[in-house]
């Protein structure tokens, strides 16, 4: 099994703020989420479930992605990002719902273990990403 393993800083973050995260909070945090999915049940469900991993999701620039990016980086790609794409016009509405749903069904099967399966495997002493 694989264990992400945050930083001190990243790992103090999360730990901060001990209630759950709520769809509003969510919206605040990453602007790029339209609000016209604020009262969508998918997208409470969404939140209840991933909560912990937004709270510390963060935008990646195009360099930090070049070698699959940190868990911060990551979580962003993999549950905030089809909400951008919704947001900037090029998904629909219903597709985006289906996607967030097929992410829900698969933290369903996993609960334990699907945050270690959004991030890509590293030798040890791997260095961090990021741009030069």
């Amino acid at each position: 099994m694989v264990q992400i393993r945050l930083s001190p800083d990243l790992e103090a973050k999360s730990k901060v703020v001990r209630a759950a995260m709520t769809v509003d909070e969510l919206l605040a945090r990453f602007p790029e989420i339209p609000h016209d999915l604020r009262d969508e049940p998918i997208l409470a469900g969404y939140v209840n479930a991933f909560g912990h991993l937004l709270r510390i999701a963060q935008k990646p620039s195009p360099c930090m992605m070049r070698d699959g990016g940190d868990a911060p980086h990551v979580f962003y790609v993999k549950l905030v990002n089809d909400l951008a794409i919704y947001g900037a016009g090029l998904a629909t509405r219903d597709r985006t719902l289906k996607r967030l749903q097929a992410t829900l069904d698969g933290y369903r099967k996993q609960p334990a273990t699907f945050a270690c399966t959004l991030v890509p495997r590293r030798a040890p002493g791997t260095p961090r990403s990021g741009c030069a």
